[in-house]
């Protein structure tokens, strides 16, 4: 199957972002933004790209798709392509601009999707979906943006770069929204995993 009929199945996948209402700010937003980071620092380590700082500084740094060079990569679906298409379909909120993120992530998710099974993408079986934490916040009412002074925001509430090594045991709703349930704080990986053991437990 071509990358154009792929396209408009991963882009009905989606379509239910169009019924997705703001839930203004939850801390699972927070933890799932800690598992995109360190796994996009994985890819990078497995690609070997050193700039690990560029984080909050280039966007381009967050697009794995340069850092593999396919060379299908001309096949990939434009982000204006993308954004222009979720805005027919009803999705609201969403911009194509350079200091934009939250369309920027759904193109990096949907692309990634199509093409995951192409052998520069599915030779790295130890890596995990690296957008698959991004597109859950926004799959959840969660709204990323990039503020003035070159930070990330997750719902108005600014996110400081968290170490790498951060693991999120699952990203399950439910266990989402027991965090949101059970926590006060910026809950960190020994909190998150405590709250993980109450939860299988209670399964």
């Amino acid at each position: 199957m071509i990358a154009a009929e792929l396209y408009l199945e991963e882009l009905d996948k989606i379509s239910f972002l169009r019924n997705v209402e703001s839930r203004g700010f939850k801390f699972s937003n927070i933890v799932l933004f800690r598992e995109y980071q360190s796994r996009l620092f994985k890819w990078k380590q497995a690609l070997n790209f050193d700039g690990l700082d560029f984080f909050n500084k280039r966007k381009g740094y967050h697009n794995l798709f340069l850092d593999l060079s396919p060379t299908w990569i001309n096949e990939i679906i434009p982000e204006e392509v993308i954004i222009d298409d979720l805005k027919k379909s009803g999705v609201e909120n969403i911009y194509y601009a350079s200091r934009e993120y939250q369309g920027y992530f759904i193109y990096l998710y949907l692309n990634w999707e199509i093409f995951k099974f192409k052998p520069e993408i599915e030779s790295h079986t130890t890596l995990r979906h690296p957008y698959e934490p991004v597109f859950k916040i926004i799959s959840r009412g969660g709204r990323i943006s990039f503020s003035t002074d070159n930070k990330f925001d997750i719902n108005h509430k600014t996110y400081l770069k968290y170490n790498n090594s951060f693991q999120l045991p699952s990203l399950d709703d439910k266990f989402l929204d027991f965090i949101d349930q059970n926590v006060t704080d910026f809950p960190n990986q020994e909190r998150v995993n405590q709250l993980w053991q109450r939860f299988d437990i209670k399964r």
